[in-house]
């Protein structure tokens, strides 16, 4: 039988692309724009990989779980390396965009589906400990990406950025083939083709409405999104075996877990972006400074999730776990607020969030039966994505809100600027102290066997 270290080695390197691929491309977009003239158009190199990925990610998890793990990660690479290959060979940004969809389409597979084999082969009491693990490959990807995209950038060229992942892909079919076969399990069953249809046209209005690059009617996203949920609910009443199966709102403390874990993300990515914004804005920094202050906040994350993940491991316990890490993300966040030793805070929110990680993981997977694990972690990673999209836009809504400059270079008196940075920070620990509510009274404590 295939040892747990053998199959995270098999998937750590699945993980390692869907993660690079977000940040990579960041570093050389001003040269893409410049050399392809994408003018405005340029922000949806980012944008369209995100909404393609995050679209199909309960597509992936509900094939798998009727055509097998390993087909499908074999498609997912395959389609991501072909969409990595036309953007390498893009010569306008018409074409790159859309081969970012693409790669997008493929990209939404790796993540959803690593974590859904790490669920069938890990048991749930010992799975907390590989999401230090886990934990540790999205920190390497983080921090690897943007300095491997200006590597590229100034000694090879931009397309290099998308051509990497061809050995890499490569690489990740022979080891997921050579190491995985025996999760080529399938069941017989008619697959939901118009729930599914529907369900990513919802998922794609639904990332429109909160990205703040869309420009359309967000009057008429929300109709649109509205009336494409009333269509789905009646779709998923008419068929045997639903895109989203009604059991799984049913089982005791999943919807929870999924709501937690985008929360946690929501968290996340709003000191992610606003942090760095605020040490290069307000206090003057360069980009590469306040990129090394990053660091600590993604080790910490990182050093939380590797203990949390022990702990869990050997105790059992998970509820705990969330809690106090809600209570020390809350508690950065208010120290941010008060401009209160902000190294401190960055590592405190950063435990308090990678405590979060392994055990809600460890709750998903313990409640979630076989026969429909792949959909159900594939929507417990929609949350996360979908948690990360909504941490921006709201973060952005709020700030812009105190700060209404059109350029904010222009703005010279940093006390208009702390004041949006603060507010922000306000409520992101509202929403820190919200979901440590939820955690005591909504999540249930139960023994992991």
């Amino acid at each position: 039988m295939t040892s747990p270290k053998t199959i995270f080695g098999s998937v750590a390197l699945v993980i390692a692309l869907g993660s690079l691929e977000k940040s990579i491309v960041t570093t050389p977009l001003p040269m893409i724009g410049q050399e392809l003239h994408a003018g405005e158009l340029l922000t949806w190199v980012v944008t369209a990989y995100l909404l393609a990925s995050t679209a199909v990610l309960p597509l992936y998890g509900k094939l798998s779980d009727i055509f097998g793990r390993v087909r499908m990660l074999n498609i997912s690479i395959t389609l991501f390396v072909l969409g990595a290959i036309a953007c390498g060979l893009s010569q306008d940004i018409n074409t790159l965009i859309a081969s970012r969809v693409l790669q997008g389409i493929g990209g939404g597979g790796l993540i959803a589906l690593a974590f859904t084999v790490i669920a069938d082969s890990i048991p749930a009491k010992e799975v907390g400990k590989y999401q230090g693990y886990i934990s540790a490959v999205y920190a390497v990807s983080s921090i690897a990406g943007p300095l491997l995209g200006g590597f590229f950038t100034e000694h090879l060229t931009w397309r290099w950025v998308f051509w990497i992942n061809i050995p890499l892909g490569i690489l990740a079919v022979w080891l997921i083939n050579k190491n995985l076969n025996h999760l080529s399990v399938c069941r017989k069953s008619r697959f939901d083709w118009g729930g599914a249809l529907l369900l990513m046209v919802a998922t794609t209005l639904l990332l429109l409405v909160i990205s703040p690059e869309a420009n359309l009617s967000k009057s008429l996203l929300v109709g649109l999104f509205l009336f494409v949920i009333g269509m789905l609910i009646v779709v998923e009443r008419a068929v045997s075996d639903p895109i989203l199966p009604r059991k799984l709102f049913q089982l005791s403390g999943y919807i929870t877990s999924v709501f937690l874990i985008l929360c946690s993300q929501l968290l996340m990515f709003a000191m992610l972006v606003y942090l760095p914004l605020q040490m290069q804005w307000q206090k003057g920094m360069t980009a590469s400074k306040s990129g090394m202050i990053m660091v600590v906040f993604m080790f910490s994350i990182t050093t939380g999730a590797y203990f949390a993940g022990k702990y869990i491991a050997k105790t059992g316990f998970y509820k705990r776990v969330v809690v106090i890490g809600f209570i020390l993300t809350t508690c950065a966040l208010v120290q941010l607020y008060l401009s209160f030793y902000v190294h401190i805070s960055l590592a405190f929110a950063g435990l308090g969030l990678g405590f979060t990680l392994p055990a809600l993981s460890v709750v998903v997977q313990h409640i979630l039966p076989a026969q429909d694990r792949g959909i159900g972690m594939s929507m417990f990673s929609f949350g996360r994505e979908l948690g990360g999209a909504i941490g921006v836009a709201v973060c952005s809504a709020i700030f812009h809100s105190q700060v209404t400059s059109t350029d904010i270079t222009d703005i010279v008196d940093p006390q208009i600027l702390q004041h949006g940075f603060s507010l922000t920070y306000l409520a992101m620990a509202v929403i820190a102290f919200i979901a440590t509510m939820l955690t005591l009274f909504m999540l249930k404590t139960r023994p992991l066997d």
